[in-house]
């Protein structure tokens, strides 16, 4: 196919939604509005860190709510977004859960039938507000060996790991490689080594089809990587990556 008419998309999505990062992530929907990105993909977790129910927010489920209106897609981000209630931890899982994660791969190593469940409350929970979901995405993007089955068995049309996207639905789009830009702002070094990665795996990026952009509450307080975002973001729509949901995308 011609490069004139291959679609190049742009995926932003913003995770770990819920009541504590509701201003944050307001924040960003507004940054990103201002160039005109008005769909994005926004992981919502129902009870962040076991802090109780989303539901019990009022305000935040109406910006929720809103935002699917505004034609933002609204994703099942895993249900506590942590390893209380989890298995034991082994050798083989300790980098997962403490140095690439903050003991937050919830489902990391979780029993299929404890994921069933809260696949099902979480789905629950959406359903009562009216928030339409077909996506979810494990926090950190850590799946426990067949989960993504499972997704698929309960319905569910995608899911994603940090390096793929992975769709369920009939066809050949089983799968599509594509390396998210994401950042990590629990430490300077953390900061400084995510903006130096990031910047050389945006090099690679702008050359595919496809730049999928993932942010974390804190990200827009940190100058050098607001700056860095910015510069993406500005590049990427100059180059004519169009801005798309991970629903959409999988759905095309």
């Amino acid at each position: 196919m011609p490069e004139s008419f291959i679609q190049k998309s742009l995926i932003v999505s913003l995770h770990d939604a819920h009541p504590g990062s509701h201003a944050q992530i307001a924040e960003q929907v507004a940054f990103l509005a201002g160039y005109g990105i008005t769909r994005c993909s926004i992981l919502v977790v129902p009870e962040f860190h076991h802090r109780g129910s989303v539901l019990q927010d009022k305000d935040f489920c109406a910006t929720v709510s809103g935002w699917q209106a505004q034609g933002h897609e609204l994703v099942l981000h895993g249900y506590f977004h942590d390893r209380q209630e989890s298995p034991p931890e082994k050798l083989s899982t300790v980098f997962w859960t403490r140095l690439y994660t903050n003991r937050e791969a919830e489902f990391l190593d979780l029993p299929l039938a404890t994921a069933r469940l809260r696949l099902e409350r979480g789905r629950a929970l959406f359903e009562s507000q009216g928030w339409r979901t077909s996506g979810f995405v494990a926090p950190a993007w850590l799946m426990a060996e067949g989960l993504p089955n499972l997704l698929a068995e309960m319905g569910f049309t995608y899911t994603t790991r940090l390096g793929e996207i992975i769709p369920f639905l009939p066809g050949e789009n089983r799968l599509k490689a594509s390396t998210s830009l994401c950042y990590s702002t629990r430490a300077g070094w953390r900061r400084v080594a995510s903006g130096i990665w990031n910047k050389h795996l945006y090099g690679r990026l702008r050359e595919t089809d496809l730049i999928r952009l993932s942010l974390h509450p804190r990200d827009l307080e940190f100058p050098l990587m607001r700056r860095q975002i910015d510069q993406i973001v500005r590049a990427s729509l100059k180059r004519g990556f169009q801005p798309t949901t991970y629903g959409d995308y999988v759905a095309r």
